[in-house]
């Protein structure tokens, strides 16, 4: 595992489901200091949910070729670990980021229309959690054809809302400096680092993350945490389930490779 990304030859994790491209990207601004905080806030939030789709196109394409015990065994570990994370990061939105939002702008729920598309695809993914951790408790044996079957039950809902809330972001930019962008995008990032998950959530997440994307647009920004805590990350949480992370499509410094599974 190391720092130069390994040639691409095959399938990867930017499809079935769309990656996002970036309000920054799509406006042509390269520094972030020259875009306003409403474009940076929908930008990050674009960056954090692309690991999200990356991490479901990794189940997706990957689980036809899982077929050894041992591998099973890691592989639901894999799936456990992108629930958990989705879970936090949308418990986040409704209960933490959406209100401090809605108190800059003075507009009860106007976040709202965001929070009942997670009830869209909540059954889905529910059905889809719950078969998860029969597999990984071994109450269920594994079937490839059902995690995509669960999948394409909640995935396309799910990656719009993915898609539309970054727009929703982008268009708080109407509300000029009633929000502090810059205080609110600290405590985010702040609040998500300190309480993540250990054991699966971040592991899940620093090896999806993709630190090359659109590159060089986000460098000063991506990854949202400082170099040493990317060490301490690796030292502390990566080890203890090393074996699911080979379902990343990023190795453990952030950096694409190839799908070992496809």
């Amino acid at each position: 595992m190391g720092h130069k990304p390994s040639k691409i030859t095959k399938q990867w994790a930017d499809s079935p489901f769309s990656l996002l491209e970036t309000p920054r990207k799509r406006l042509g601004i390269t520094d972030p200091k020259k875009a306003s905080g409403a474009v940076n806030a929908a930008t990050e939030m674009a960056l954090v949910h692309n690991f999200i789709i990356r991490i479901l196109n990794c189940i997706y394409l990957q689980a036809p070729n899982v077929k050894l015990e041992e591998d099973i065994k890691d592989f639901a570990i894999f799936m456990y670990a992108w629930c958990i994370l989705i879970h936090e990061h949308h418990s986040n939105e409704e209960n933490l980021f959406f209100p401090w939002l809605e108190e800059y702008v003075g507009v009860p729920k106007y976040m709202e229309k965001n929070v009942e598309q997670h009830h869209a695809f909540a059954p889905g993914m529910e059905k889809f959690e719950n078969y998860v951790k029969a597999v990984k408790e071994g109450k269920e044996g594994f079937d490839a054809e059902k995690v995509r079957s669960l999948i394409d039950n909640f995935g396309p809902i799910l990656t719009q809302h993915l898609k539309e809330e970054i727009e929703s972001l982008e268009e708080l930019d109407k509300f000029g400096d009633k929000v502090d962008w810059v205080k609110w995008n600290k405590r985010v990032s702040d609040h998500a680092v300190k309480t993540a998950e250990k054991e699966h959530e971040i592991p899940v997440a620093l090896t999806n993350m993709d630190f090359t994307f659109e590159t060089p647009i986000h460098d000063s920004v991506w990854p949202p945490f400082p170099w040493f805590v990317q060490i301490m990350f690796r030292w502390l949480y990566l080890p203890k389930h090393k074996g699911a992370w080979r379902f990343s499509c990023c190795d453990w410094y952030g950096i694409p490779k190839e799908l070992e599974f496809v």
